[in-house]
């Protein structure tokens, strides 16, 4: 049993390969030609010339035969089924339709089984099987859509063929469905011309049928229009529609140009031999000629119509063709031959029984017999026709009234369940509106929340865009502060250093003076600018420090006593002095007072007063500014408060201090008011709370927030003495600034007594740093690239730059920023414009302090991390520092240079670092350590003296000897003996 399976197994495999091998074969180049030749032929001459295309259909299926060419015997098939088609042999052609399906399954050829049920759609239409017909037709466009290449083609002319049945049942709408299917095709990527004209040339007969002439013409023009591009064999579907469009000039009563077309095309068919056209175009010309009143020649064409269909049994057409030839004789005057002709119609009709001919059949029996003088045959025919007449109406009143009862019944039918359902639908409706209801009040609720959440969406856009907005107009003040800052300090360090000078004149002297007021101004008003800005941002934060509030206003009121000379102006201040503590933001209120002074001094005329009051009211704390000059009508005096307002457009100034004033005032959480009277007084009154329990605990701050930092050296050792420096050692100073004007003016100040680095921004500078290791550092916080901050965090984590001082430099006045560059180790923090004798003297003090470090660590017998630790980085250094002395200082050969590698850092910069810490050079610094070894050595004395010397790394007793005596001052035997 399992050898059966097996031997079927390999049957079934053998099989299989030999029918895919067969399929896969594939003609040659050669017989490709010759193939193609084949079905050219058939296809030029299958309309014209059937006989012919006969010939070479049995010729193409020969050569296929011969070379066992599969697809193209199946063609071969498909050919043959088209010619009986065409000779009007339908059985036939579903025998080969039939016989291409098979074939084409056997192999799986998707375009034959196409084909195949495309064919059998249209044979089934012709012998009116026409469910048949459809169903062959829905199978090839399932097949048809599966073909890759082209199978549209296929498609398209499907689509055809089921427009054709569907129009023999009368489904026009369908028909015309399918139809314009094909055009859709047409549109997208243009078909073969046979096929799309095929389609508007069933477009108008459909048209034709429905008896819309114009759109009938219009289609039948399209399809002729495409049937011109093919040649040879579009001739005979052009001459096809051209009788249809004569059927329809007919009908449309344009009996001239359906003469002339139906004529022509006459010629064609005549030529061809199509006896069947011949006939149908003959019978409509003797309609034409009918309707012209050319009755020999309409006679003649109703003739040859009579007497093909009468040879071919055409039956229907002979009773037609009869019944005009009848009719004709009639208005000749022949009622006997009238009469002839109306008996056959009779006769050809009684096998079709068309009531309509027999009704018009005897009606002209009657017109003919009545011109013969029968009477009597006359009145006979006359009550046949009318006999026939009432039948049919009677038939259709039977058939209107049988459905006009079933739609009484129908329609009672439907009242009565209509009737018994209106309770359960009024039910239904109910809970519909109910649940309608319910689902719009959610749909609204949804909607609702929607339009709240997206205009919530919408604000917190709009509210950060105006954040984003706020920040950049911030940072522009900022940075326009910072422009602005620079060039002041070049203007005023320069004026200050000349006025430091002894040789200027009395004139010289008031000439900088007031240049360098008016400097101060242009301070203050950049000043203005950023508080305004930044309370616009609401990025203003107080500072509350503890301070006398009384000790403050009488020392800021002094800076204003120059300028009220300069007028003439007496200043008074009226401030109880005492000793309490108040809680005050000290920057907020100087702005206050600055800009009230300001004012005061402004509007004052020369000669006149201004007096400054203070006095305690409970816990808050009352300002007052006094001054004569112009009255303020009442009317102005809230006015004066808006921004950029003025009394007067010719009045000095920008519009914004008292402005300010206010802004800063309440942000101080206090009150402002002006009075003025009309004597020419006007006074300004703040009141401010002074309390700490006024404030937040956030914004006040006290010495146990200060940023805590490691003690330094200069704190440590503030009162050690000053060392010498010789000026060939002199220190170096690396000056950091994107300014070039900056840097220039800073190196002026200094290079007289230091060696001085330049740089533009922090990491350029730091790359100096590590290369040159200075002494001090002075730095600008804003520059690109790397900043001030971001360069001082990184030098003092860096161990070989860990120690150096580092001075900020910026246009930054806040206490925040000051903190922030104390807290990453910055040394000094110097706000522009400066004084350059505050810097030099800044720079002088830490170097000196720098210097006393160096004479402690210089006199330690070893250094010891946790004697000098600055920072976290210059721990680090010393530890690694002493973990390598330790082991290599009594290695004799242990150089400088194997000092440097240890360390990791080149000669130049472990000379530099140590010059810093200790004030000696590396090989000053290793000879040093091992003397002051040696001296711990020769305490204890447990060894002679030159094994002390050879124990911490010399091999000479006597260069030990005069080493030793040279650091300290005897040699080691007198040391020993005292």
């Amino acid at each position: 049993m399992r050898a059966l399976l097996c031997l079927l197994v390999l049957l079934l495999a053998t099989s299989a390969f030999s029918q895919n091998k067969l399929r896969e074969k594939k003609p040659s180049q050669r017989d490709s030609i010759i193939l193609a030749n084949y079905k050219s032929k058939v296809s030029q001459t299958i309309n014209a010339n059937p006989d012919s295309a006969l010939i070479y259909i049995k010729q193409l299926r020969e050569f296929s035969t011969q070379h066992n060419y599969l697809v193209s015997l199946i063609e071969a098939d498909y050919l043959y089924a088209h010619y009986f088609r065409r000779i009007q042999k339908p059985d036939s052609a579903l025998i080969y339709f039939k016989k291409q399906i098979r074939d084409s399954k056997k192999i799986e050829y998707l375009r034959g089984m196409a084909q195949g049920y495309n064919g059998l759609c249209r044979t089934y239409y012709l012998i009116g099987e026409i469910e048949n017909s459809i169903e062959a037709g829905n199978k090839a466009l399932k097949f048809a859509k599966l073909i890759e290449d082209t199978g549209n083609l296929i498609v398209a002319d499907t689509h055809n063929a089921l427009a054709i049945a569907y129009s023999r049942q009368n489904k026009m709408e369908a028909s015309i469905a399918h139809l314009l299917v094909v055009d859709s095709i047409h549109k997208k990527e243009p078909i073969r011309e046979d096929i799309i004209a095929a389609a508007y040339q069933s477009l108008g007969n459909v048209y034709l049928e429905l008896k819309d002439y114009d759109a009938a013409e219009k289609y039948y023009l399209k399809a002729n229009n495409e049937f011109e591009k093919i040649p040879g064999a579009g001739a005979f579907y052009f001459n096809t529609t051209n009788v249809f469009l004569g059927h329809v000039y007919y009908h449309k009563g344009q009996y001239k140009k359906a003469d002339e077309l139906l004529s022509k095309t006459l010629l064609f068919f005549e030529e061809i031999k199509d006896e069947r056209t011949v006939a149908e175009i003959n019978n409509y010309l003797g309609l034409v000629h009918l309707n012209y009143g050319n009755l020999e020649k309409a006679e003649n064409y109703f003739q040859v119509s009579f007497q093909f269909q009468k040879k071919k049994e055409y039956n229907l057409e002979a009773a037609q063709a009869a019944l005009q030839l009848g009719k004709l004789n009639i208005q000749k005057g022949k009622a006997g031959t009238a009469i002839e002709f109306l008996e056959q119609a009779i006769i050809y009709n009684s096998e079709i029984k068309n009531g309509t001919i027999n009704q018009n059949a005897h009606s002209l029996l009657a017109e003919a017999y009545a011109l013969q003088g029968n009477y009597k045959a006359a009145y006979n025919n006359s009550q046949i026709s009318k006999k026939i007449t009432d039948s049919i109406q009677q038939a259709q009143s039977a058939e209107r009234i049988k459905e006009l009862e079933g739609i009484y019944q129908t329609k009672t039918r439907d009242r009565e369940i209509a009737l018994l359902t209106t309770q359960n639908e009024l039910t239904k409706q109910q809970k519909t509106n109910q649940r309608n209801l319910l689902l719009a009040i959610v749909f609204l609720a949804t909607i609702g929340g929607l339009f709240l959440f997206f205009q919530l969406q919408n604000r917190k856009k709009t509210a950060k865009k105006l954040q984003e907005l706020d920040n950049a107009k911030n940072t522009f003040f900022a940075n326009i502060s910072h422009e602005f800052r620079t060039p002041l300090t070049l203007i005023n360090g320069p004026i200050e250093d000349q006025l430091a000078s002894k040789k200027l004149s009395f004139s010289e002297t008031k000439n900088l003076k007031s240049a360098l007021r008016n400097t101060q101004r242009l301070k203050d008003l950049v000043d203005q600018l950023l508080a305004l800005a930044k309370l616009e941002s609401g990025n203003l934060k107080l500072n509350i420090q503890c301070a006398n509030i009384p000790h403050f206003l009488i020392v800021h009121a002094q800076a204003f006593s120059f300028s009220c000379d300069e007028k003439n102006i007496k200043l008074a201040v009226e401030v109880p002095n005492d000793d309490n503590a108040d809680w005050f933001d000290q920057d907020v209120l100087e702005k206050i007072l600055y800009n009230l002074l300001g004012n005061a001094i402004k509007y004052t005329p020369e000669n006149g007063f201004i007096t400054l009051g203070g006095k305690r009211v409970g816990n808050k704390y009352e300002i007052s500014v006094i001054n004569s000059g112009n009255y303020i009508p009442p009317s102005q005096q809230q006015k004066i408060f808006e921004r950029f307002y003025q009394t007067n457009t010719k009045n000095p100034g920008t519009g914004i201090g008292l402005a300010l004033t206010k802004d800063l005032v309440e942000i101080h959480k206090g009150t402002i008011s002006v009075k003025s009277e009309e004597s020419g007084t006007t006074e300004f009154k703040i009141t401010l709370p002074i309390y700490r329990e006024a404030f937040d605990e956030s914004i006040v701050f006290s010495e146990s927030k200060k940023t805590e930092r490691p003690e330094t050296f200069a704190n440590a050792l503030n009162d050690t003495k000053k060392e010498i420096v010789l000026p060939e050692d002199a220190p170096v100073i690396l000056i950091i600034d994107d300014s070039k004007d900056i840097r220039e003016y800073v190196s002026s100040i200094f290079e007289t007594t230091f060696a001085v680095l330049t740089a533009s921004n922090g990491k350029e500078a730091f790359e100096l740093a590590l290369k040159y290791i200075p002494d001090i550092v002075i730095s600008d916080v804003m520059m690109p690239e790397e900043d001030g901050f971001t360069f001082t965090k990184h030098l003092k984590e860096q161990q070989l730059t860990s120690h150096i001082p580092v001075i900020l430099l910026t246009a930054k006045t806040q206490i925040t920023s000051k903190l922030e560059g104390m807290g990453i180790g910055a040394d000094a923090y110097v706000t522009k414009p400066f004084n350059s004798q505050l810097l030099k003297a800044t720079v002088e003090n830490l170097v000196e302090n720098r210097r006393k470090l160096q004479q402690r660590f210089a006199q330690e017998v070893v250094l010891r991390s946790k004697d000098i630790a600055i920072s976290s980085a210059d721990e680090k250094f010393l530890d690694r520092l002493q973990q390598i002395l330790d082991i290599h200082i009594t290695d004799p050969s242990f150089s400088v240079e194997s000092f440097g590698k240890e360390m990791a850092v080149s000669r130049m910069q472990l000379h530099r670092k140590l010059k810093a810490l200790t004030g000696q050079s590396a090989s000053e610094f290793l000879k040093s350590q091992r003397l002051k070894l040696a001296l711990n050595l020769l305490k204890e004395k447990k060894i002679s003296i030159s094994e002390v010397g050879y124990s911490v790394g010399f091999n000479d007793p006597s260069y030990f000897t005069k080493c030793f005596k040279q650091e300290f001052g005897s040699a080691p035997s007198d040391y020993i003996s005292h």
